[in-house]
């Protein structure tokens, strides 16, 4: 599936909330929840402000895919998921969690706290009835339930396309401070359920974006993500890590160690380990991506492709070590040139 469609169907990833309600019974019951879902757990009180910490939410080492199978196998409700044995388009549901999260620079966690908390799938013994709570489990590629793409069948492209949703609002915070829908730190916003909120970080805000409920003590908000986030985390034995050390922190000409770091809004960029200290870039064959704050970039003919390189002024170089500011063609259009930073 191409990147545009993985991209388009994440702008309709909010629709997993408006079709999960379908799911849910008057009263606040829930036939595709665990009971444990929602009793309210001993992790500490509910603060609406503030449902996960950003460093929590983009530990992308949190769990890596045998991890995410074991805990498949020994899932907190007692029996193993089916999700363990289940997979799509070749990859195991534990295969897909760790690629996306990898992709996106997200916890794990995340991924498989929303799994559960959309569609049960983590406390489900068996594949459940319908198949669309699985095979469109966050409800992208759908515009009213029943009424699905065909292409975005199967978990590992859904779990793709609410990785990159996720991943858009954080990075819409980063470059702007909110994100498309209004949501950002300290911005002041009101939920569906007519709650006002003041997400405390992007992390928080991000999720207010996916989902714009708090619905405490309910299915289908935030206030559900936090109570099986703690459920989880406390399962696991998982504490946050330091903070400010998790995150895509590496824009196009950045030094990077692996293909996590290097992620361009939606857009996931590669680490070339080759070059000093690595160098995060991205194939193309016209444009680049731009963001504010960030060095410009300029599709450059390399290593006899084309591939996106940081611009630099050769008045002023600023290239990192082992790396000189120095003219280069346009891939594609030898007669264009730009100053960019490369390897000495």
């Amino acid at each position: 599936m191409s990147r545009a469609r993985i991209a388009a169907a994440a702008a309709l990833a909010i629709a997993a909330t408006a079709l999960a309600p379908a799911c849910h019974e008057s009263g606040g019951a829930s036939p595709v929840l665990q009971p444990d879902d929602l009793q309210e757990n001993d992790g500490g009180s509910f603060d609406p402000n503030e449902i996960l910490d950003p460093d929590s939410m983009q530990d992308q080492q949190a769990l890596d895919e045998s991890n995410i199978e074991q805990f498949l196998q020994h899932t907190p409700y007692g029996p193993p998921s089916f999700l363990a044995t289940y997979a799509s388009h070749g990859l195991t549901a534990a295969a897909a969690v760790a690629q996306v999260a990898q992709k996106y620079a997200l916890n794990p966690l995340v991924l498989l706290v929303r799994a559960e908390m959309d569609q049960g799938l983590l406390g489900a013994q068996y594949y459940p009835a319908p198949p669309s709570r699985v095979e469109y489990a966050f409800g992208c590629g759908c515009s009213a339930p029943g009424q699905c793409d065909a292409d975005y069948a199967g978990f590992d492209v859904q779990v793709d396309c609410l990785g990159a949703a996720l991943r858009a609002s954080l990075e819409q915070i980063r470059a702007g401070g909110t994100t498309d829908g209004g949501w950002g730190p300290n911005v002041t916003s009101t939920t569906l359920d007519d709650q006002q909120v003041t997400p405390a970080d992007a992390s928080t805000a991000a999720l207010y974006q996916y989902t714009p409920l708090v619905a405490v003590g309910q299915p289908g908000g935030n206030w559900l993500f936090w109570n099986i986030w703690q459920n989880y985390a406390n399962a696991l034995g998982y504490a946050p890590p330091p903070s400010g050390t998790t995150g895509p922190s590496a824009w196009i000409g950045d030094a990077c160690a692996s293909d996590g770091q290097c992620v361009y809004g939606d857009t996931k960029g590669t680490c070339d380990t080759q070059f000093p200290q690595g160098l995060c870039t991205l194939e193309c064959t016209m444009n680049c991506p731009s963001a504010m704050n960030e060095a410009p970039t300029f599709c450059a003919a390399f290593q006899q492709s084309g591939y996106c390189l940081a611009v630099c002024n050769p008045n002023v170089p600023e290239c990192r070590a082992g790396y000189v500011c120095k003219s280069v063609a346009q891939y594609g259009d030898p007669t264009t040139t730009q100053y960019v930073c490369v390897a000495n």
